[in-house]
């Protein structure tokens, strides 16, 4: 896993939004589309950055592409994050 590719990803408040939608659950590529005011093209370019750093596992079900956050990746930027802080508070 590339942290710099997960803060990168992290860094758009559109794939935001996504990941806190997919937190309560996977969700197909249009159910994603209807929560951004952007296009059903922009948000599968979104969804790709977000599956490139790993954030996101899609998988292919009949008609429909299901999206579902990987914790992982998260994971390793709070543990980063604790880190940094316990180092600067002493």
């Amino acid at each position: 896993m590339n942290l710099d590719q997960v803060f990168v990803a992290l860094s758009d408040p559109s794939r935001r939004a996504l990941l806190q939608r997919l937190a309560y659950g996977p969700a197909t590529t249009g159910q994603l589309a209807e929560l951004l005011p952007v296009s059903r093209p922009a948000v599968s370019q979104h969804l790709k950055v977000l599956q490139d750093a790993g954030l996101v596992e899609t998988e292919q079900r009949g008609r429909h592409r299901w999206h579902r956050v990987v914790a992982a990746p998260l994971t390793a930027v709070a543990t980063w994050a604790t880190d940094l802080t316990s180092r600067s508070s002493s």
